[in-house]
């Protein structure tokens, strides 16, 4: 079994979109790859949130990484009503992951999810090949699927 991970560093997000209805957005990005996914915790009422926090995932073929994507999604957590709305995406092909001396941290613009969508701002990832042996990988965020999202998906 491969050793590599892929490591995701969620440092922050700029200029979101308030979408609580009173200027703001609680804040969070799920980050999804090789059928495994993480969630930062949620910054509350930030349109320019500071995570950093990291993430490792396992790569299960280092020869397929190529044709992996790594897809990162910020949500506003709605309170008390346990749904949430899409506030953008990035996505990242294996192509471009680099290893984790070459790693810097880039503002990628976020993405609409949808021709309907709003989205503003962007996230800073730092993302990396790394084979480091003491990494372990992170604990996989709890099921969300009871989590609706307010906002009609447009395919």
């Amino acid at each position: 079994m491969s050793n590599l991970k892929l490591g995701v560093d969620v440092v922050s997000a700029h200029n979101l979109l308030p979408k609580d209805g009173q200027g703001s957005s609680s804040a969070f990005v799920e980050l999804y790859f090789d059928g495994q996914k993480y969630r930062t915790t949620i910054k509350e009422k930030d349109l320019n949130p500071v995570w950093n926090e990291s993430f490792y995932f396992n790569i299960s073929d280092p020869s397929m990484l190529h044709f992996h994507t790594l897809e990162a999604f910020v949500y506003n957590n709605i309170r008390g009503t346990n749904t949430r709305a899409f506030l953008g995406k990035v996505c990242l092909t294996g192509t471009s992951f680099v290893p984790y001396s070459d790693a810097v941290v880039l503002h990628y613009p976020l993405e609409k999810r949808g021709i309907f969508s709003r989205v503003r701002g962007e996230l800073g990832l730092k993302v990396y090949i790394t084979d480091d042996p003491s990494i372990k990988s992170s604990i996989p965020a709890p099921a969300v699927e009871s989590l609706a999202t307010n906002e009609s998906h447009v395919t």
